[in-house]
C-alpha cells in the first residue's frame, strides 16, 4: 500500500513553502521470497545536468528522473547543491533512525529536539539553515518499508532503483507533484536505509527519500503567458493508474478505497501571480476518448488549515483521467484555456508503462 500526504507550510517573512511527503508499504507479511516490483522508469531522452552522487545511489536515481521530467517538460532543470544534499542526509538518517529505535515507522517533515542525538533542526528551513543553505526551500519526502522473512527474502531493487521509484511514485500523484515541480533553482537529495531485526526469523527495512528544492539563489521563471505541463511531448512510461485513496489530503475524497482509480494526474502551471484557466481537455488513444475532470484553485476538495486557501494555486490546474488508462499505449492529449485571460493550447503525445 501507499500512503501520501501533502500540506503548505508558510513561514513568516518568505514565500509559502509546499511541503509533501508519502509513505509507501510494501509489506512481505513474513511471507515468501519473489522480488519486490520496480516501476517501469522513463527511459532518459534529453541531456541533464552532470551531478555527484554516486554511481549505483539512491539519489542518483532520484535525481535522474526528476532532472528528465523537468527538462523534457520544460520545468527547468535544477542546480545540485551539496548543502541540501547534507540537509537531505541528516533527516533522511533521523527518520530511519527513530523508526529503528522506536519500532514504529516515522515519516515527517518534523523533528522532535528530545530525539538526540539524531536531532539536526525542527523544520526542513532550520536544518538547511545548519548546513549554510539558507531557509528558503521546500521538501518533498518518500519512505517504504519492506517486512520479510530471512529464510525466504525476496530480491530487492538496487539503491538507484529505489531512489528511481521513488521520485516516480511522487510524479504520479496531485499534491505531490507541484513539489517536484517547484520553481526553486537548487535541489539536494538525501536517503537512507537500515535494517532491524523484528523477530526470530523477521526484518524490516526502513528506507527514506528525500529532495529539498531551494530558492535562495534564483527561482525558475517561465515568462508571461508560457504553460508547462507534465507529462508532456515525449513523456514515456508514465504510470496508468493513480489511486487518490493512498494520498492524504485525498484529491478526490469520494474514492476512498485503494481499489479505486483513476488515470495520472496531468499538471499544468503557469508563473505565479498569473492567473491559469482550463476551458477545454481530452486524452484519447487511437480516436477514443478517456473522460476527464479538471481540478483547479476553484474546486480543490482541500484546503490549507494553516491558511485557509486551496493547495491547488491560480496558477495551477490538473487534467485527470476519471478512469486508469492502458498500459503500453500511446495518447494524445489536448488542452486549451487562458492565461490571464489570453487564450492559449497546448498538444501532446504521451505513453504509459506497464
Amino acid at each position: 500500500m501507499n500512503f501520501m500526504h501533502s500540506k503548505t507550510v508558510i513561514q513568516a517573512g518568505t514565500w509559502a513553502l509546499p511541503l509533501v511527503l508519502s509513505l509507501g508499504l510494501a509489506a512481505c507479511g513474513g511471507g515468501g521470497g519473489g522480488t519486490v516490483s520496480v516501476p517501469v522508469l522513463p527511459i532518459i531522452t534529453v541531456p541533464i545536468p552532470a551531478s555527484s552522487y554516486a554511481a549505483g545511489s539512491a539519489e542518483l536515481g532520484g535525481y535522474t528522473v526528476l532532472q528528465q521530467a523537468r527538462v523534457l517538460c520544460e520545468f527547468g532543470a535544477l542546480r545540485q547543491d551539496t548543502r541540501l544534499d547534507a540537509a537531505a542526509l541528516n533527516h533522511s538518517r533521523y527518520l530511519t533512525s527513530i523508526s529503528i529505535a522506536s519500532g514504529t515507522s516515522l515519516l515527517s517533515h518534523f523533528e522532535d529536539i528530545t530525539t538526540a542525538p539524531y536531532y539536526t533542526g525542527y523544520a526542513p528551513w532550520d536544518r538547511t539553515l545548519v548546513t549554510g543553505y539558507g531557509s528558503q526551500v521546500a521538501e518533498i519526502l518518500e519512505a517504504t518499508v519492506w517486512d520479510y522473512d530471512i529464510n525466504n527474502p525476496p530480491v530487492f531493487p538496487t539503491l538507484e532503483q529505489r531512489g528511481a521509484a521513488s521520485m516516480v511514485s511522487l510524479l504520479n500523484t496531485v499534491y505531490h507533484l507541484t513539489g517536484a515541480m517547484y520553481e526553486g533553482a537548487d535541489v539536494g537529495f538525501g536517503t537512507d536505509l537500515r535494517t532491524a531485526t523484528t523477530g526470530a526469523t523477521t526484518r524490516r527495512e526502513e528506507y527514506r527519500f528525500g529532495s529539498l528544492n531551494g530558492y535562495q539563489t534564483s527561482r525558475i521563471m517561465f515568462g508571461a503567458g508560457k504553460v508547462a505541463t507534465y507529462p508532456c511531448q515525449g513523456s514515456s512510461n508514465i504510470p496508468p493508474a493513480f489511486v487518490p485513496a493512498n494520498e492524504a489530503p485525498n484529491p478526490f475524497p469520494s474514492l476512498t478505497s485503494t481499489s479505486q482509480s483513476v488515470g495520472p494526474p496531468i499538471y499544468l502551471k503557469v508563473d505565479a501571480g498569473q492567473v491559469l484557466t482550463v476551458t477545454a481537455s481530452s486524452v484519447s488513444q487511437n480516436g477514443i476518448s478517456v473522460p476527464t475532470t479538471v481540478l483547479t484553485s476553484a474546486n480543490d476538495p482541500n484546503i490549507d488549515p494553516s491558511d485557509g486557501r486551496p493547495y491547488i494555486g491560480l496558477n495551477e490546474a490538473f487534467v485527470v483521467p476519471t478512469s486508469a488508462l492502458l498500459p503500453d499505449t500511446l495518447y494524445q492529449v489536448s488542452l486549451a484555456g487562458t492565461v490571464n485571460n489570453v487564450a492559449f493550447s497546448r498538444s501532446f503525445s504521451m505513453s504509459t508503462g506497464p
